[in-house]
């Protein structure tokens, strides 16, 4: 299991291994990086896997967010919410 998606799980368990997209409520299919893992500088490497920059998306608003359709504020917008 990858960092960000043991993140993700520990701090949002469940008890049938499902998540929903926090856009649309579909399954998701992937613990997205809000903020791109490029964008953290060596000093700050250890803050991309941190709750705050990841959530659980469907494969389309995947695409969405990453075509920029859904913009990082967006999504940080939504994901604060659920924090």
């Amino acid at each position: 299991m990858q960092k960000h998606h043991k993140v993700y799980t520990e701090h949002f368990p469940s008890h049938t291994g499902y998540y929903s997209c926090e856009i649309c409520g579909k399954k998701a299919e992937d613990i997205h990086h809000i903020k791109r893992r490029s964008e953290f500088g060596k000093k700050t490497k250890d803050q991309q896997d941190q709750i705050e920059n990841l959530i659980a998306l469907c494969r389309s608003c995947h695409n969405k967010a990453h075509a920029n359709e859904l913009t990082k504020d967006y999504l940080f917008e939504i994901h604060k919410k659920n924090l």
